[in-house]
């Protein structure tokens, strides 16, 4: 029977999964009560049992596990990854494939999905992948809403392979390895979980596109058009000629089209001050200026592809060079009110870029159509209700939505650092490198990855906060915590008992089905970390009680709970690609029970096969 600590802990525990599912009450204020709970009845009742002691400070070393540091480590390389658009190339030649044939795009992107998240936290992946499915849904006629759930899933199901794919693979490793199992290389069930993949793969290809409603009117970006300028090199500076914008110099438009993978949207091309012919055999030259008509988001991804500058250094940008350096930057834009100063003056007279210090990239002309198109900016007459395309740092914007006569609509598209790329590129794989060869311990090759992208200027220390999530800290630590004092105490080796002796009679492969089951359960109601940290243990103790090798049931809660696919609670990125193309519940239902039920059936199967069971 179990002792009183067993019993008030198998009561907390059913407590806790029952308030995670509350919609009333945040996931990190359960988090928070969990640990307060554990801390208090530690101190006032310490416990002293054979497998060892448990009093408040061994809770507080929930903060200091190496689970922890890894997923925060993970999260932050993941930002550096974004931060700097290192993944962005291989986005942008997947767009050329979309558009030559969308079911084989489809396809291409489920693959390539699948692979990166096996090496790149799910969250990061996602985001990074969203904007541009958006911008292809919109440009190519495809509906975003019957490809974002299955991306989503093969995002999910790839980061099984690997064991930094998820935080989730790590802590159910963390918690077996400190229950006695050897600890698992990087690629140790990589075949199980591929083949798996593979055997969604159609499903996710053929099948549930066709299950999801079209929702192709929504939209979650700005469409509106800004003139913008680019320099082909720079005028006068030859240490900038060397960097910025010599990807354009010699080429012709159409040229720049197929590097871009869509039609550049030039309006002219000036030389000199004087606008060319637009003609397709025309060869851009050092010093010639493009002047473009595209939305922030296709402005950002000329900016990215073609490693130029959205502004005249020698006109509107010269005077912050140095804070674009060294600051993060945003695109912003703000409409000019009736009352503002602006009005009928000329963004030059008026000094704005220098007052608010603050770039500006382009103009959206509210009364376009009644007055001629001038070349500059700069000296354009500037109207009311006319929307101004800004560049600059995140207080910049703050002090810009105070300013009388100006309102801010948008300030979500940050720009990367695109020359930061390979960089963090190259970090990032000695990362997995030195995982992989077990040379450093993922949370020590994590740590120092993090390092060194902080110094290269991957990722800055004002960064961090945004790169970390409170929730999932207080989530992994309470689970740390809560499963570490129900394998202590007993409780865990109870209800192991009992389900070993549920599935003693059954089959290798149903027993495996069985835990499976049940941390998916737990996964797409409750929450990753929490089904890892109490179903491990359990897992483990039923091994040890079956007399069976320890792996198997590991991984099997290990997969069990990235079934995540079910509900939109049950992982971030279902509430991402939820809020972006309109889904309700009843379609991850629908979607995700089929998908969930074929990876239970396959990788207990597979499961069963590979341990010989």
């Amino acid at each position: 029977m179990p002792g009183p600590h067993a019993i008030a802990m198998i009561s907390i525990t059913g407590m806790v999964f029952y308030l995670y599912t509350r919609p009333w009450i945040r996931m990190e204020y359960v988090s928070l009560i969990l640990l307060t709970t554990l801390l208090v009845m530690f101190y006032v009742f310490p416990y002293d049992g054979n497998a060892g002691q448990l009093t408040d400070l061994e809770v507080f070393r929930a903060f200091g596990h190496p689970a922890l540091v890894a997923i925060c480590s993970l999260m932050i390389l993941g930002r550096g990854l974004t931060m700097t658009g290192a993944m962005e190339p291989a986005v942008r030649a997947l767009g050329k494939l979309w558009r030559l044939n969308g079911s084989l795009g489809l396809l291409v992107t489920l693959v390539m999905a699948g692979v990166a998240s096996a090496f790149v936290n799910d969250t990061p992946v996602l985001v990074l992948m969203l904007p541009m499915l958006l911008s292809l849904a919109e440009r190519t006629g495809h509906s975003a809403s019957r490809t974002l759930m299955p991306v989503n899933f093969a995002i999910l199901a790839g980061g099984m392979m690997t064991s930094i794919g998820t935080s989730t693979n790590l802590l159910v490793l963390s918690i077996a390895t400190d229950l006695g199992m050897e600890q698992l290389r990087l690629f140790a069930f990589t075949t199980i979980a591929a083949s798996a993949f593979a055997v969604a793969l159609p499903y996710l290809w053929l099948v549930a596109p066709r299950m999801l409603p079209d929702t192709r009117q929504v939209s979650v970006r700005s469409s509106r058009q800004f003139e913008a300028r680019i320099q082909v090199g720079a005028v006068g500076d030859p240490q900038q000629a060397a960097s910025v914008g010599t990807a354009l110099a010699g080429r012709t438009l159409p040229d720049l089209g197929l590097m871009l993978g869509r039609k550049l949207p030039v309006v002219a091309v000036l030389r000199a001050g004087r606008p060319l012919e637009l003609q397709d055999e025309q060869k851009l030259d050092p010093g010639d200026a493009i002047i473009l008509c595209d939305s922030p988001a296709g402005l950002r991804e000329v900016a990215v592809a073609f490693n130029v500058e959205l502004f005249d250094r020698q006109g509107l940008g010269h005077f912050i060079e140095g804070d674009v350096n060294r600051a993060d930057t945003h695109f912003i834009e703000v409409v000019i009110g009736s009352d503002s100063d602006l009005v009928g003056r000329t963004l030059r007279d008026a000094r704005f870029a220098e007052q608010h210090r603050v770039i500006v990239v382009g103009v959206n002309y509210g009364t376009e159509s009644l007055r001629p198109r001038i070349t500059d900016i700069a000296d354009q007459p500037l109207a009311a209700s006319d929307i101004l395309l800004l560049q600059g740092p995140v207080d910049r914007v703050r002090q810009l939505a105070a300013a009388p006569g100006l309102l801010v609509l948008d300030a979500s598209l940050m720009l990367p650092r695109s020359r930061l790329a390979s960089i963090a590129l190259a970090i990032m794989a000695a990362v997995v490198i030195l995982a992989a060869t077990k040379a450093l311990p993922i949370h020590v090759a994590a740590f120092l990855g993090v390092l060194a992208m902080l110094f290269t200027g991957c990722v800055r220390l004002e960064g961090l906060g945004r790169a970390l999530s409170l929730e999932v800290i207080l989530l992994v630590a309470s689970s740390v915590a809560l499963g570490h004092a129900l394998v202590t105490t007993g409780a865990a080796g109870w209800v192991a008992t009992g389900t070993a002796a549920l599935v003693d009679a059954a089959p290798p492969a149903l027993q495996l089905a069985v835990f499976m089951c049940f941390a998916a359960l737990l996964t797409n109601f409750v929450s990753n970390a929490a089904a890892a940290s109490v179903g491990t243990p359990i897992a483990v103790a039923t091994a040890q009680t079956l007399g069976l090798p320890l792996e198997p049931f590991v991984l099997a809660i290990l997969f069990g709970s990235n079934l995540s696919f079910a509900t939109p609670m049950a992982y971030q990125t279902n509430l991402l690609v939820m809020n972006a193309a309109g889904y309700r519940f009843s379609d991850f239902v629908r979607v995700g029970v089929p998908l969930v039920l074929i990876m239970l059936v396959t990788l207990s199967l597979l499961l069963a096969h590979r341990y010989g069971l």
